[in-house]
């Protein structure tokens, strides 16, 4: 373990999952200009997010082994990870 990982918010790495999967779903939108993250509110997204989330568990996808399995673990972040993203990006916020 090195020094920085005293420093890691516990549970940054299935955070980190969590938003890849709502970015590859549309839940959460990735600016191809600034590359930072945005939430447009796509609710009706979710739906694949988790579809998604189940298809890497039942192949076995070693992305999200730091899950060990837990399923529930995964789709709660899946939503909870919208939270600390604004509407607009940081260039669209610059104007």
């Amino acid at each position: 373990m090195g020094l920085l990982d005293f420093f890691r918010r516990p549970g940054a790495e299935r955070d980190k999952i969590a938003i890849e999967i709502d970015v590859a779903a549309g839940v959460l939108e990735e600016c191809p200009i600034c590359r930072s993250v945005s939430d447009k509110q796509r609710d009706d997204r979710l739906p694949v997010a988790d579809l998604e989330a189940h298809r890497r568990f039942d192949q076995g996808d070693p992305s999200i082994a730091v899950f060990e399995g837990d399923r529930d673990d995964l789709l709660r972040r899946l939503r909870s990870v919208r939270d600390r993203f604004d509407y607009h990006c940081t260039c669209q916020q610059a104007g």
